[in-house]
């Protein structure tokens, strides 16, 4: 049974780029890896733990394919196993939303790979590796959003929402423009 919205609400901080983010990502996903086995295919980083130098929650945020969101309940069991509480499909249609906090703190989205959020996800986070100013803006924003006092979840979510939907659209004129020139706007260096 997942959680209601009520349980996901938690208090917010924004802390500068942290380099053991990918690496913490890595064991993670090999762990969901072991667990869930060819059942995800593919887990992706995703998030502002996933630029390098973007300052943001101290939380790694991994993205997880499946090809149907209908028959998930082995993905849940095995993520609950590690873990994870169960959201379900709060706020984000086409995503379900687990998140663990301990010593070190994920959140996961479970996606149809290809979908929309899927899609929406990776493109944000290769439009930021590429553009260190937008990732600059970005950053500076999450900050104005803590000092203006969305030091919850919801509210720290809500007060970037603007920003965040201007960027996705200069992302996705990006990668139009990136796709009709002949370039490959998801070829980006290793993290």
């Amino acid at each position: 049974m997942p959680h209601t919205h009520f349980d996901v609400d938690e208090p917010v901080r924004v802390v500068e780029y942290d380099p053991a983010w990918p690496e913490q990502f890595e064991q993670e996903r090999l762990a969901i890896e072991r667990a869930l086995g060819d059942a995800a295919r593919r887990i992706e980083h995703v998030g502002s733990t996933a630029v390098p130098g973007l300052a943001g929650k101290p939380i790694v945020d991994l993205l997880i394919g499946v090809s149907d969101l209908d028959d998930v309940s082995y993905h849940i069991e095995a993520l609950v196993a590690l873990g994870y509480q169960n959201f379900g499909e709060i706020f984000i249609p086409g995503r379900l939303y687990l998140r663990k906090r301990g010593p070190r703190h994920f959140n996961i989205a479970l996606a149809v790979e290809g979908g929309e959020f899927w899609t929406t996800q990776l493109l944000v986070r290769d439009y930021l590796r590429a553009h260190v100013e937008e990732a600059d803006a970005y950053a500076t924003e999450k900050r104005l959003a803590i000092v203006s006092g969305a030091r919850m979840f919801s509210t720290y979510s809500q007060s970037k929402d603007p920003f965040l939907s201007a960027l996705i659209v200069r992302a996705r004129a990006w990668r139009r423009t990136a796709t009709t020139s002949g370039h490959d706007p998801s070829s980006r260096p290793p993290e």
